[in-house]
């Protein structure tokens, strides 16, 4: 009767693997997936008016996610208001104080939207 082989393998890792690792296509796909499930989670929970009329300034037109490659690897960004004239996205998600000096507590979507995606 035979004996049989040690199931022990040796696991050697070398400087800078992570970033190797991160730099693999199959990584650009799933960065690419968990951005765009993050820009629809921000653009359904972002505040709207309550007519159906969609202004050019709507938090829903003024977000929009993009994936690129650096020198560490893939990564999502998810922008908001490429348009300098708009900017009441971010107002709406930290707060602000009216003209007439009352505080307007943010609605903090953005942020509900990234503790729902992070990883457990």
């Amino acid at each position: 009767m035979t004996e049989p082989k040690s199931a022990r393998t040796r696991l050697v890792l070398h400087q800078g693997w992570q970033r190797e690792a991160l730099a693999l296509p199959g990584v650009r796909d799933l960065v690419a997936k968990r951005t765009g499930e993050l820009l629809h989670r921000a653009i359904t929970d972002a505040p709207r008016r309550s007519h159906g009329a969609l202004p050019w300034n709507a938090v829903k037109e003024n977000l929009e996610a993009y994936v690129q490659l650096s020198h560490e690897g893939w990564f999502g960004n998810v922008l908001i208001e490429n348009d300098p004239r708009v900017r009441h996205a971010m107002l709406q998600e930290r707060g602000f104080t009216s003209p007439r000096g009352r505080r307007v507590k943010g609605r903090r979507y953005l942020k509900g939207a990234l503790l729902r995606m992070k990883v457990k």
